[in-house]
């Protein structure tokens, strides 16, 4: 699944291309996504203006006129293709299930072969959303920081890997950002939340920052379905550090250890058991 890197990129690459621009037609070949898309929606967005381009966590946000905001989830499998060519023109692939037209000349595909994703409209403060009403922190605003995660996490007596991993915690962070991160901090995964100490948790929330910036100037990570607007794979997967490298000798400097994998919660999780403590 795209984690917030991947969504920040994605969103990043639309703001060049259809902010300030009108909607003005759409075309959906399936409505039964994981959601069923509103009998309405066509109509809905229908001659809106595309006034800015948010995320919130993994959701990718469209803000139109009128005080309506497009909700986009990207799901398992999900992409968004943008293209310059004429509707007419575009050669539909399997799996395009939405097909929308910009005044610009631009034209917006969504395509998900496993159909997890989603599209929503929503009228009025996007804020009130339900889907969002117990989403965590954003990892990358200035509120998310040492004290803030200490405050959460000083009576918790899960580990580290499984609070970063709980949306209602901090929002958008996934399996390989959080491995990454607890890497670059050298703390280990299975690391109590209680057993943090605040300067501990100051080093991790700069490893997040550090980690979720660098991925997202390299375009994020493709490792199976992911891809940029225009099609790009990202570049992240050539600069990790730890994850999917099990076996592997340890790439910090002088540590004498090898990356070892463990199952947590049902999802592989890579550590340096010598330098990650």
């Amino acid at each position: 699944m795209p984690e917030l890197p991947e969504i920040e990129t994605v969103k990043l690459g639309l703001e060049k291309t259809i902010l300030d621009s009108v909607i003005m037609s759409t075309k959906i070949s399936r409505r039964d996504l994981r959601f069923p898309i509103d009998a309405r929606f066509e109509k809905l967005i229908l001659n809106k203006r595309v006034l800015a381009v948010g995320r919130r966590s993994k959701y990718i946000l469209l803000f139109l006129n009128n005080k309506m905001t497009l909700i986009l989830h990207l799901g398992m499998s999900g992409k968004i293709h943008v293209s310059i060519k004429n509707e007419s023109d575009y050669q539909e692939k399997k799996h395009d299930h939405i097909i929308m037209t910009f005044d610009n000349g631009f034209i917006l595909i969504y395509n998900d072969p496993r159909r997890f994703g989603f599209v929503e409209v929503i009228e009025g403060d996007y804020n009130n959303y339900q889907r969002f009403k117990h989403i965590g922190i954003e990892p990358l605003s200035k509120k998310f920081d040492g004290k803030y995660l200490s405050n959460k996490i000083k009576k918790s007596s899960r580990t580290l890997k499984n609070i970063l991993m709980d949306q209602k915690m901090v929002a958008g962070l996934g399996n390989i950002y959080v491995c990454e991160a607890l890497w670059d901090s050298q703390i280990i995964p299975t690391r109590i939340g209680e057993n943090m100490s605040i300067v501990d948790c100051k080093k991790l929330v700069r490893s997040i920052k550090k980690v979720l910036g660098k991925a997202i100037k390299f375009g994020g990570t493709t490792l199976k379905d992911y891809r940029q607007i225009g099609g790009e794979v990202g570049y992240f997967q050539n600069k990790l550090q730890v994850y999917g490298k099990e076996g592997e000798k340890c790439c910090r400097r002088k540590c004498q250890g090898t990356v070892k994998r463990a199952m947590m919660n049902g999802r592989s999780t890579f550590y340096c058991d010598f330098c990650q403590k």
